[in-house]
């Protein structure tokens, strides 16, 4: 196992991993948003690379500056259900803890659905502690 940075080369592997995590974008749709997150110097998105092209994880964590808040927030956490239970999703989140630090971020977030007890699990059991339950409102703003 590698951890490294992404390359915009792995937006492929990122997609079929994505696809793991329950969400279905198209290709050129990732393609895109790894553009915007490879030039923000508030976005980071390490990989975990079992050999060349084939990534077995990846973890994108940022930024957040709320007028109340400043921390850095997991966006997202997947690792491939082949290589799940191996320290991979460890090392991954060591990374954004590092990252985090050295951006000068005093406290990691993350979101997880209610329905990822496994998820649930894996943060307790390094270290994260759920501090708060709450519901998420959305309204489409195409009309």
């Amino acid at each position: 196992m590698n951890l490294r940075e992404l390359k915009f080369s792995d937006a492929k592997e990122v997609a079929r991993l994505t696809i793991q995590l329950g969400y279905l974008v198209e290709i050129d749709v990732i393609s895109q948003r790894l553009i915007f997150l490879l030039q923000s110097s508030n976005h980071k998105v390490f990989v975990s690379e079992e050999s060349e092209n084939n990534l077995s994880g990846w973890v994108h964590i940022y930024g957040k500056h709320l007028i109340e808040l400043q921390y850095a927030e997991i966006g997202g956490l997947v690792v491939d259900k082949h290589y799940r239970k191996r320290g991979i999703g460890a090392h991954l989140m060591k990374k954004c803890e590092e990252w985090a630090r050295l951006k000068g971020y005093q406290e990691i977030r993350l979101r997880s659905g209610s329905q990822r007890v496994d998820a649930h699990n894996f943060y307790r059991g390094i270290g994260y502690e759920n501090v708060n339950s709450q519901e998420l409102f959305v309204k489409s703003t195409t009309y």
